[in-house]
């Protein structure tokens, strides 16, 4: 009776020793993502970690830090377990699929639009799409596959540029063909009065002038 007793007291113990605090699970989740453990990530959802919660420092969920780092095996975990594509951050105010598309992750692209991120949302900042984000940074197939999923050619951020104004600004060629055969609009100008054409005239870029004359 008594080893049964004492066997079942140190089962109690060892139990207790496991739990940690929901605080603390959280905060080993957020460090899991960013050193890119998806084991430890199941760990601590496991265990109870608040899978939106957004750190105090810029206000980042632990799915903003994985589309950030490009750690596929990692959001899709988050994903699966409910965590919200279309959640926006404190500081900067973008959203997982803006910093997905920004880095050219074309695989967690995908994969947040397969879980319902919104194509078309605009970060409180500046008004950028992830369509803007991926022009300006020259990932072409990450802009045929927003295109591909209903993303709006020619929204406008708070200069008044649209995504082509912004791929021909940073002389992203491919991006500014690719944009004029899906139909952006190359004449619309920004809040300054500059076209897209005047833009590359001002960038000297023979290749993008020769498009927009094109078009």
């Amino acid at each position: 009776m008594k080893n049964t007793l004492l066997f079942a007291l140190i089962i109690l113990i060892n139990l207790s020793a496991c739990k940690i605090s929901q605080p603390k699970a959280t905060y080993k989740l957020q460090q899991a993502v960013l050193n890119n453990e998806p084991s430890s990530v199941k760990k601590y959802l496991n265990k109870g970690a608040l899978i939106n919660y957004k750190e105090p420092k810029r206000g980042w969920s632990p799915l903003l830090y994985a589309c950030q780092g490009g750690y596929l095996a990692i959001v899709e975990v988050l994903l699966r377990k409910g965590a919200d594509p279309n959640q926006q951050s404190e500081l900067d105010k973008v959203f997982p699929l803006q910093r997905a598309a920004s880095n050219g992750y074309l695989e967690i692209v995908e994969l947040l639009l397969e879980y319902g991120a919104d194509v078309n949302q605009q970060d409180s900042k500046h008004r950028a799409t992830a369509l803007m984000f991926a022009s300006l940074n020259g990932h072409s197939e990450v802009v045929d596959m927003l295109v591909d999923n209903g993303a709006l050619l020619n929204v406008r951020g708070t200069r008044g540029e649209s995504a082509l104004f912004i791929a021909v600004s940073a002389e992203q060629n491919e991006v500014v063909q690719k944009l004029l055969a899906y139909g952006a609009n190359k004449d619309r100008p920004n809040i300054y009065g500059t076209t897209c054409l005047q833009k590359a005239i001002e960038l000297q870029n023979n290749e993008i002038i020769n498009l927009l004359k094109d078009k």
